[in-house]
Formats: C-alpha cells, structure tokens, sequence
C-alpha cells in the first residue's frame, strides 16, 4: 500500500475506533433520543407493507451489524489472519458488553448485542476476503496479459 493510503486508512480506523469507544461507553443509550422519530419512522414502514413484526429491536440488531463490519474488515486486513480477526470482533464485543455491565447502570448488556457486533465482525472479514479474492484475480490475470 502506498505511503498516502496508509496514512488515510490509518486515519480512517483512528476515526472509526474513537467512534466505537464513544457509542459503546456513551453513559446513557446513544438513541434515547431518536425514539420519537424511530416510533414514527416504524409507524410510516408498516404503513408501506413493512411486517408489524418489524421494529425498533431489528433496526438495533441491524444497527450493530454494520457498527461492527468496519472493526471485522480492518482486523482481517491488518492481521491477514480472518480468523484471528473474528475472534478479535467478538473479544471486543465481549469487553464492550462487560464494561456496560460493570460500569455504565443506564446500559443494557445483551447477548444479542453480542451475537449481532459479532455478525457484523464477520461480515467485515467476508468482504476482506472477497476483496482479496477479486485482488488476486486481478493480479493473476494482469500477470497473464
């Protein structure tokens, strides 16, 4: 990678990991105020045809999955060990839950958070390896040509 890359996604990850810390050690729920709007926005989805069983805890589920797809897709990239970076999205995810639990009492701690952050480290380190996949490929037949 060159220099100039490496300093962007240095930066990018940097961002992305103060990010991380914030939300998930925030004292209080980091949506607390956006329930009014959640509740309409559902309302106006289930209008639409959206499934009544479709709600504020599938929007969160989701929500989790991509907050952890980026920590899932670095860790594989720097680590070039998908794995060891899987299991390094769940580490974190199982701190993050453990710290709620210890330090944070207006926090719920869940398992299904749990489940869902790691979901999410696994399908950043799905799309790591598809990209390696496709890198590859590329070289190969740059390669060939």
């Amino acid at each position: 990678m060159a220099n100039g890359s490496a300093r962007w996604a240095l930066g990018g990850a940097l961002i992305y990991a103060i990010a991380l810390v914030l939300i998930a050690f925030w004292p209080t729920p980091v949506d607390a105020q956006a329930g009014p709007w959640l509740t309409n926005a559902i309302g106006w989805l289930h209008e639409l045809g959206v499934p009544q069983w479709f709600g504020y805890g599938e929007i969160e589920f989701a929500a989790n999955i991509v907050y952890f797809m980026p920590l899932g897709l670095l860790a594989a990239w720097w680590l070039h060990r998908p794995r060891l970076a899987l299991l390094v999205g769940l580490a974190v995810s199982v701190m993050i839950e453990a710290g709620q639990l210890l330090l944070l009492p207006d926090r719920v701690p869940s398992v299904r958070d749990l489940v869902a952050n790691t979901l999410g480290a696994l399908t950043g380190v799905l799309i790591y390896l598809v990209g390696r996949s496709w890198m590859r490929q590329r070289a190969k037949q740059s390669a060939l040509s």
